[in-house]
């Protein structure tokens, strides 16, 4: 059951990043309707409508990805290290395909270079801000033994 809470909490999520990327690119590109996403996306489609659904679906799938990825934490058998590369990998290359698919990223090796680099700085960000937040506890816990 706390699978499925997760799957709809991320679906939902997702779902509604989506939305708003969708309607704030379209009010900064002054169009007079939601787009989906980039005419290299709603082009493959003969309706807006179906255009729109496909990227609900899309959207929905992001927020599943990364809400259920971080349950490869919980596996207390593997070491932090492996846990991060585990994470790191799918949710790089799940997002990846997801977000090629749904038209935000353009399939060039200078657009996944680039795309790549800002990721590593995202993941090693957040690395540091671990690495912090377990040294201030470590801190704590000493000072008050």
């Amino acid at each position: 059951m706390k699978i499925l809470k997760k799957i709809v909490l991320g679906a939902s999520v997702g779902i509604n990043i989506g939305l708003l990327f969708a309607v704030s690119f379209s009010y900064a590109y002054q169009l007079p309707n939601l787009v989906a996403s980039g005419p290299t996306f709603t082009n493959h489609f003969h309706r807006p409508l179906t255009a729109l659904v496909c990227s609900i679906v899309l959207w929905a799938l992001m927020g599943i990805l990364f809400s259920l990825s971080d349950t490869i934490f919980q596996n207390d058998h593997l070491s932090i290290t492996r846990r991060t590369v585990e994470h790191f990998s799918v949710t790089y290359v799940g997002f990846t395909i997801l977000a090629i698919l749904a038209g935000w990223f353009p399939l060039s090796l200078p657009w996944l270079a680039f795309y790549t680099l800002i990721y590593l700085i995202i993941w090693l960000i957040s690395m540091a801000q671990a690495k912090k937040l377990v040294r201030e506890l470590n801190e704590n816990f000493k000072s008050t033994r």
